[in-house]
């Protein structure tokens, strides 16, 4: 284990902000399914697997429609593994009655910001199956290349030494790395085509790049429309995101919970309202109001009115590479495909998120799959996870049927033309063929296949190229990567010759963290509360009023418990940090 442990390279921490799944097996009567009610099929044995196709319901929010599944992709599945997926969803009050009544479907994906139960309240209503004896004599793919998901399911997953979950999107690191379209998943990105126009200045600071920014403005005041320009803008309806996630990101630090952030490179934990990385945010806001570069309606708008600017031209800086490609992708649909946004110098050295390394327990307690006690026939349902966890499975779960969604040509296998017709003519495409189904995958999207290439071929260098536009291209050019397909591929460029950093080292103690008192819960909502109307008043301060404004800031949230919460999260992080060097070292 401990060798195991060495050689774990890649970031490892659970996000919010996945789709939920949950998963069921064998009704034909949906009445009786939405109702809460047990089906006939139900009532019957669970021990053996049947002949011919078995109907397997799951809860999918995915799915473009509820019901057996006709998709390309299912029909696949179907033929495959003599399985007929049947999707049934909902809210989380549904699958809390569904829950309560014992009625729970048969397979299942764990989240508890989509259903609210968390993968261990869920073990402990007593519906589970343990799936080591299923797993040891139908299941060999998964038994065979997945044994460190598996003893990490057991240590960590599990009430009694047993198996319960499965781990899914597992990713093994590969030379070939994939990686993120944009070179970041999130980022302050630049509208290059105004960096250019006011002679690329060199970038060494943050202070210089708020400069480049006002230079920036100046050149372009308002749009065509003559709507006014900001080169800074946001939205307030994410909570505390705004002044917790892109910046820091791009210092190397990630929101956690509970008023706590996370050191990606030092791998501690940082109280956010006292750490440098918050307020050297604070700072950078502060003198891009005074310099009037600030959106005023920041702390007010909601995101869709952010979206408004950031397509309409109103705002040079967005966050995040799903911003990026829309407003790039506006930019080119407007007729003006050599203005948009990319990653320039900022002062910011940190590309959270420019690719996958080892993840070898994938989203740990994020979505792991279990089967439950209502499950129909187990032994089909595990045959057929076993298969959707090997290579074929996940090249079908994320890039289609071959020969329909995807081909080789000369050797490549890419997407088809029918496939990218598809997606351009109908924006439900997609769904309606199937690609709906990716947390019964045991291997990520990016996980890098025997054939060289990743799992989701939307994903492979060849196929991202013809997605960029002509400010990418230009981009390319100035770079100086001749290699380069897209701006991604620059940016990995940079992270190699230590320009820019990526921390690919694993940490298991962020996946380990327990659930704070009640008290503490309530204390940091009371904190947040305060902190969403006191960074307006921080950031819109004269400059020589900073320092002031900060010390009653940080006042006010210790006078709120602050320091309190403080102390018991760091004490779990702790105890998390203890179970995680146990674990390795065994």
């Amino acid at each position: 284990m401990k060798k195991r442990m060495k050689r774990l390279t890649a970031l490892f921490l659970s996000t919010a902000m996945a789709v939920s799944m949950l998963a069921g097996c064998g009704s034909k009567d949906e009445a009786k399914k939405d109702a809460g009610e047990k089906t006939e099929k139900q009532e019957e044995g669970k021990d053996s697997s049947s002949g011919g196709e078995v109907e397997i319901t799951f809860w999918d929010k995915d799915a473009l429609e509820t019901g057996p599944q006709n998709t390309t992709i299912a029909d696949a599945i179907a033929e495959k593994t003599g399985v007929r997926l049947n999707v049934i969803n909902g809210d989380a009050q549904k699958f809390k009655v569904l829950l309560a009544g014992g009625d729970l479907p048969g397979i299942v994906n764990s989240n508890y910001g989509d259903l609210g139960v968390d993968a261990q309240a869920l073990l402990q209503s007593g519906q589970l199956l343990a799936l080591d004896d299923l797993i040891e004599e139908h299941a060999p793919n998964i038994k065979e290349k997945f044994a460190d998901a598996i003893e990490y399911s057991k240590e960590f997953l599990s009430n009694d030494g047993k198996l319960y979950y499965l781990p899914v999107q597992i990713n093994k690191a590969t030379d070939t790395k994939v990686v993120d379209r944009s070179g970041a998943n999130l980022a302050l990105y630049t509208r290059y085509d105004l960096y250019k126009e006011i002679g690329s200045p060199e970038i060494k600071s943050t202070d210089d790049y708020l400069e480049a920014l006002k230079a920036m403005q100046d050149a372009e005041p308002e749009t065509e429309n003559g709507n006014k320009t900001y080169a800074i803008s946001g939205w307030s309806d994410w909570g505390l995101w705004m002044w917790t996630i892109p910046y820091q990101a791009m210092s190397g630090v990630t929101n956690w919970s509970y008023g706590m952030c996370y050191d990606m490179v030092n791998k501690e934990p940082l109280a956010t309202y006292y750490s440098e990385p918050f307020w050297n945010c604070m700072e950078f806001y502060n003198k891009a109001y005074n310099m009037g570069i600030l959106d005023p309606e920041i702390f007010t708008q909601k995101y869709d009115n952010y979206m408004d600017k950031l397509k309409n031209g109103q705002t040079f800086v967005t966050y995040a590479n799903w911003l990026y490609n829309t407003a790039n992708d506006a930019y080119a649909a407007a007729g003006t495909p050599e203005k948009g946004f990319e990653i320039v110098p900022t002062g910011l050295d940190y590309m959270y998120g420019a690719y996958e390394g080892d993840k070898p327990f994938g989203w740990a307690q994020d979505y792991p799959l279990a089967l439950t006690k209502n499950c129909e026939d187990p032994v089909k349902a595990i045959e057929m996870i076993d298969y959707l966890f090997s290579e074929e499975g996940a090249r079908l779960l994320n890039s289609g049927v071959e020969g329909v969604h995807w081909e080789v040509v000369d050797g490549v296998p890419q997407m088809t033309k029918e496939y990218r017709d598809g997606v351009a003519a109908n924006a439900t495409y997609a769904q309606s063929e199937g690609f709906a189904y990716t947390k019964l995958s045991g291997l990520s999207s990016s996980q890098i296949l025997s054939d060289g290439y990743p799992a989701s071929l939307l994903k492979a260098a060849e196929e991202v190229k013809k997605s960029t536009t002509k400010i990418d291209e230009i981009f390319i050019a100035d770079s100086g990567v001749a290699d380069a397909k897209y701006p991604g591929q620059v940016i990995e460029s940079k992270i190699a010759s230590g320009e820019y950093k990526l921390s690919t080292e694993v940490d298991l103690t962020p996946n380990l963290i327990k659930e704070p008192s009640d008290e503490t819960k309530n204390l940091s909502a009371q904190v947040d509360e305060y902190v969403k109307v006191g960074v307006a008043d921080v950031i819109m301060s004269d400059p020589k009023d900073f320092d002031a404004k900060k010390d009653a800031f940080i006042q006010s949230v210790e006078d709120k418990g602050y320091a309190d919460v403080v102390k018991e999260m760091e004490g779990i992080w702790s105890e998390a940090q203890k179970t995680a060097k146990e674990f390795a070292d065994k």
